[in-house]
């Protein structure tokens, strides 16, 4: 039997920051803009307006990259047990 500390740390991290990851994609192909007062949805969907094309492009890039490498390594606990 795995330990659960073994799986849910990755699990949880790999899950909340690949779902941040491809909900942030969706934004901004969908050109969704965020920010302050706006409702919950645009600011999680969408990308911060002061901030540059590239930054925004970056900041997606490194969520996606936490989630999946920590979903990796789920994976590699789970086969490995």
């Amino acid at each position: 039997m795995i330990a659960l500390s073994d799986w849910l740390p990755p699990a949880g991290v790999g899950g909340a920051f690949t779902t941040l990851g491809l909900l942030k994609v969706y934004g901004f192909r969908k050109g969704i803009v965020g920010g302050g007062g706006k409702p919950m949805a645009c600011r999680l969907f969408g990308r911060c307006p002061t901030w540059s094309k590239q930054l925004n492009i970056a900041v997606v890039a490194i969520f996606l990259g936490i989630g999946l490498v920590n979903l990796a390594f789920l994976l590699l606990v789970l086969i490995r047990r």
